[in-house]
């Protein structure tokens, strides 16, 4: 996991590279590679000493001290403007400032660069999916291991999809079983063989229809193959001959006798020669010019020919025998260059792969061979998996697929480049039990396969050369402001989009057990909520796709998913109209905070409001339930709503809820904590597309939308208010919608707030005084409400000037708990502000002008979102495409497999990067300078246990070689010198080495002492120097000891023997009397 750039996602588009171009400075695939293991180990003991988690700056430091300092860079002018420029290293993956000079071999914040400190901010935030600011070794190491076995090609876009049976069924009667299937791709049709039979059938490989049956061999037909040079078709009998046969008018040409039955033929355009092998082994070569046998080679394959291919690569000629052999012949010499021994059992099928120059073979073995035709000695690969015989294998042309069937009926899709099975399928699923022979079709994407009937099975492109998005349809479509990335869903499949360019750069595939219905992104940008139709919901990486976290069930489809923006809130509802409030704990298991069960039908739609503590949702029994956040529970219900609702979002600042519906009706209502909530304030129809509406922005004139009322309206599809970052707007209150028909749609709100009053309220204050209502109406207080002597007129804060008669001042009429409350009616009751202006839109000049309109796709429009950095429009809709646009309604291109030439989606690919880099060198500025990682102290292996070098270094008789002994003291004593030396050693690191020194377990340590890390480390390692003094052999004189022992007392004196030294070395060297020795 720590070695190599196969571990991880691999990226389609630019390689290594494609993750700097989407505005990452560095990937962090290029900081796991540089990681040995040893380094990795660093890591870990950094984790441990810090009690088991590290923050980003912990994790930073921890990581870029172990990483190789980059190779130094030229001095002078050179250096100078390398300095303002960004080179690229390993072959373009991520950029490296110039450090300047410093401490040779020794990482520095200058050696470490901007460059590598972003790769590791992406690589923490990368293991820190849920956003929770620091991370264990436990995530890291799980981190590493997944994008180790996850394979360089698991994510790729050109990854191998699978087959499925084929809706094409074969409808003609068979008399006996099909023997044989060849597909040939000049005549475009299947031929086929039977049992038995004297004559072959000709299907259409696209309907597999019966072209027709030809009739003229005296034998059951064998095998077949086109012959181009003369454009007629060759034919082997059981009444040895070979005929040739016209493609078109399918009459017998000519006909060429034999010796002995053919089991199959091939063709040579370079020697333009017809081969042929028959039933006792022999090869033979045919003059299709003079219709004449030309050579004949007996001998070299001891049983029948089964099969023949031609090699152009290197124009040789491979055939498989019953023997077991495979030779490769020379085509002019008609002699074996090449032969092939790994099958035990005989061989009855060829195939070349010209694009990864192997040969592949199979038999009755159960295991198909993978050879290199330059060695011969053994084969490259077994592909194992079949439990029966094997009757053939093929190689899809321009593609890495090889698939090997047996006569079960099994299949299995393998990958030739790394020969993993990607997909096993037939078997006891196929029509016909048994199977003979199977056929490619590359030109429709399918095979054939031939048992008691034909089998089609089509190769499931997600594309098919179509135009679209995907061809599957389009769930949903999010984008990642973060990562500058779109994603889309389809089916099981969440794909990923580079923002800048449109370019696909990620698949992944079946990342959900059901069809996925409903998603959503994070707050923080890591993770994807999806929902399917068996009512689960998970969290997802967007790395990779795994599942983080599941969160309790529902019964049904979740039909919508949102998130409480700067919480851990996640909002699901389902089809039977339950609505869920739980919170994601990230690595902790999610908990349920709130359940809904209001609506009486499924819920459609959702729309949440952090500012107005609001959650709205809408649903197919044609009401609307508002729910208030401080509490979970139901605040409020628009009931009797004329249409199945299908849209919502707030207006916070202006205390509105926009819905649409089925009918195509819009309507505006004012929510709490304005005095005049739950009141529909406005309403328009969603009328037919206007003729040559401007596209900058101008009003439509009241003529033309009288000209188009008599017409029924288009039902809508949903809604969005302009953010409040709206550029280009005088005013930022606009609104846009989507209809049934494809129909995007800009509305301007502002005439209808300049007249119905309609402004941005003091929402804090509102709440005040909603919240002093409410209290003084519990406690049975009059009208007037007095707080610090003044009194708080609500329409006067609502509304931004004082209530008087002129501007229609609001009254209160009900405000008081929930049980008091009756749901609306189908109309709800007028605002007094919209009773003034008559409450309708058929004026001369309407409330709500439509701005702008553009026909956005070419069937309805299933969901459109606002994304932000930059500013713009995403809408994906039921012709399977997905658009951007721009505030104004431009278009900005479409994610397109074949890429959009027209796209040009304004993501600033330079800014993200310079953002990253000023990021890590805030990041680096904060670390400071990068100490070199501590020496590690040797392990000691458990009693009873042996390490792997000791189990090498056994013989193979069972006798041990001699061990040597490691001298740890040596390895901690270089360790200590090290943080002795280091003038920039901190406490920590010294507590660190002693640590490290109590676990050895040595009996020279004594009891735990007192003081200072550095103190104790000193004071242990003058203890442990003193030990190791050598001793004289000879005995010692009683004055040298007692020299000894008054040097000892008068160091001892001056202060200068603090840890014991001298006292200890005296000991050592005083010579041991008669009566002090142990007896014997």
């Amino acid at each position: 996991s720590s070695g190599g750039r196969s571990a991880g996602v691999e990226v389609a588009a630019d390689g290594l590279g494609a993750s700097f171009a989407r505005g990452q400075p560095a990937s962090e695939q290029q900081v796991i590679s540089d990681i040995s293991a040893d380094l990795l180990e660093s890591v870990k003991q950094d984790f441990l000493s810090s009690g088991g988690s590290l923050s980003l700056d912990e994790f930073s430091k921890a990581i870029l001290r172990c990483l190789e300092p980059p190779p130094p860079q030229p001095s002078g002018p050179a250096a100078k403007k390398q300095l303002t420029s960004v080179r690229f290293v390993n072959g373009g993956g991520y950029p490296s400032a110039a450090p300047p000079g410093g401490l040779p071999g020794a990482p520095s914040v200058e050696s470490a660069g901007p460059d590598r400190a972003a790769a590791v901010i992406d690589l923490f935030q990368r293991v820190d999916v849920h956003g929770e600011g620091s991370i264990t070794w436990e995530e890291v190491s799980n981190y590493l291991v997944e994008q180790g076995a996850s394979g360089g090609d698991q994510f790729t876009v050109d990854s191998i999809k699978t087959y499925e049976p084929s809706q094409v069924i074969d409808q003609s009667k068979h008399e006996s079983v099909v023997e044989k299937l060849v597909y040939c791709e000049q005549m475009d049709s299947i031929i086929c063989m039977s049992q038995s039979s004297r004559s072959f059938r000709l299907y259409d490989p696209k309907r597999c229809t019966l072209k027709g049956e030809v009739s003229g061999h005296r034998g059951s037909v064998i095998s077949c193959c086109y012959v181009d040079a003369f454009n007629q078709l060759a034919t082997t009998s059981a009444d040895m001959t070979v005929c040739m046969w016209d493609p078109t008018s399918l009459v017998l040409r000519n006909r060429i006798p034999t010796k002995d039955v053919q089991m199959c033929v091939q063709w040579d355009n370079t020697s333009r020669s017809l081969f042929s092998g028959s039933i006792d082994g022999t090869l033979s070569r045919f003059d299709l010019q003079d219709m004449c046998l030309a050579d004949v080679k007996r001998g070299a394959h001891k049983k029948a020919i089964n099969d023949l291919l031609m090699v152009q690569d290197i124009n040789l000629l491979a055939s498989a025998a019953s023997d077991g052999s495979i030779l490769m012949w020379d085509t002019a010499t008609m002699r074996p260059k090449k032969s092939f021994k790994g099958h035990k059992k005989g061989t009855f099928s060829l195939a070349y792969s010209n694009e990864y120059r192997c040969l592949l073979t199979a038999g009755l073995d159960q295991a198909a061979l993978v050879w290199n035709p330059y060695v011969e000695k053994k084969p490259i690969f077994s592909l194992k998996g079949h439990t029966h015989a094997l009757c053939g294998i093929a190689v899809v042309p321009g593609t890495p697929q090889i698939l090997s069937a047996d006569v079960a009926g099994a299949f299995r899709l393998w990958d030739m480049r790394n020969f993993r099975c990607v997909q096993s399928f037939g078997g006891q699923d196929a029509q016909g039990s048994d199977l003979s022979s199977f056929c490619m079709m590359p030109p429709h994407r399918r095979l054939a396969a031939g048992g008691a009937r034909i089998q089609l099975y089509d190769y499931m492109d997600e594309w098919g050369g179509e135009s679209v998005t995907d061809t599957a349809g389009v769930t949903e479509a999010l984008y990642n402001p973060r990562a500058g990335e779109f994603y889309t869903v389809s089916k099981r499949t969440v794909k990923a989009w580079q923002a800048d360019t449109g370019v696909l750069f990620k698949v992944m595939r079946d990342i959900a057990q059901q069809e996925i219905t409903a998603a959503c992104m994070a707050d923080n940008g890591r993770k994807l909520y999806l929902g399917d139709a068996a009512g689960r919901i998970a969290a997802h990486s967007l790395n990779n796709g795994r599942v983080l976290t599941e969160f309790e069930p529902h019964s049904t489809d979740i039909s919508c998913l949102a998130v409480w923006t700067g919480t851990n809130k996640l909002f699901s509802s389902s089809w039977d109209g339950v609505v869920k409030v739980q919170t994601d704990e990230g690595s902790r298991r999610p908990q349920l905070k709130a359940e809904f069960h209001h609506h009486t039908d499924g819920v459609t739609c959702m729309a949440c409001s952090p500012e107005l503590m609001l959650l709205a949702t809408g649903g197919t029994d044609m009401q609307v339930c508002l729910y208030d956040l401080k509490n979970f529970k139901l605040d409020h219900t628009i009931a009797k709503l004329p249409h199945v609702i299908v849209g919502l979002d707030f207006l916070p600042e202006r205390c509105l809820l926009a819905m649409v519906d089925h009918g195509g009706l819009l309507s505006l209502w004012r929510t709490r904590p304005h005095p005049e909530k739950w009141t529909r304030i406005y309403h328009l129809r969603n009328l037919p597309v206007m003729q040559q509406v401007p596209k900058e922005l101008k009003l439509a004139t009241g003529a033309e939308e009288q000209r188009s009322r008599s017409q029924p309206p288009i039902s809508f599809a949903a809604v969005r208010f302009a953010p409040p970052e709206a550029e280009g707007w005088r005013r930022p209150c606009v609104m846009y919608t989507a209809d049934a028909k494809g129909g995007l749609r800009c509305w301007n709100l502002a005439p209808l707030c300049e007249r119905r009053g309609v402004v941005e309220c003091d929402l804090q204050a509102l709440f005040e005084r909603e919240y002093l209502v409410q209290l003084k109406l519990a406690q049975g207080g009059g009208s007037g409400i007095v707080r610090n002597g003044t009194n708080l007129e609500l329409g006067a804060v609502a509304s931004g000037h004082g209530a008087t008669p002129e501007n229609g001042g609001p009254f209160l009429t009900a405000i008081g708990d929930e049980s008091s409350r009756t749901p609306e009616p189908a109309i709800a009751p007028m605002s007094s502000s919209m009773r003034r202006n008559g409450g309708n839109n058929a004026a001369a000049t309407p409330d709500v002008p439509l701005l702008l309109e553009v026909q956005g796709h070419d069937d309805g429009v299933r969901n459109f979102h606002f994304g932000t950095e930059p500013l713009s429009l995403l809408s994906c809709g039921q012709d399977r495409r997905v658009c951007t646009w721009s505030a104004k309604l431009e278009s900005l291109g479409v994610l397109l497999k074949s890429k959009d030439p027209k796209y040009r989606f304004p993501y600033d690919r330079e800014g993200a990067r310079q953002a990253k880099l000023d990021e890590a060198a805030e990041l680096l500025a904060r670390i400071g300078p990068l100490s070199p990682p501590l020496a590690m102290l040797p392990p000691i292996a458990p009693n009873g246990t042996r390490s792997a070098p000791d189990l090498a270094g056994l013989e193979i008789g069972g006798k041990r070689r001699a061990k040597t002994k490691k001298d740890l003291d040596s390895m901690w004593r270089i360790s200590a010198n090290r943080v002795i030396e280091d003038p920039d050693a901190q406490e920590e690191d010294y507590q660190i080495l002693f640590d490290q020194m109590e676990r050895l377990g040595s009996t020279v340590l004594p009891a735990p002492l007192r003081g200072s890390a550095p103190d104790r480390l000193m004071r242990d390692a003058c203890a442990r120097s003193a030990v190791h003094v050598p001793q004289r052999t000879s005995a010692l004189s009683i004055d040298e000891a007692a020299a000894a022992d008054r040097l000892a007392k008068a160091m001892a004196a001056l202060g200068s023997d603090e840890f014991g030294t001298f006292s200890t070395m005296a000991r050592s060297i005083r010579p041991v009397a008669r009566s002090e020795r142990a007896p014997s």
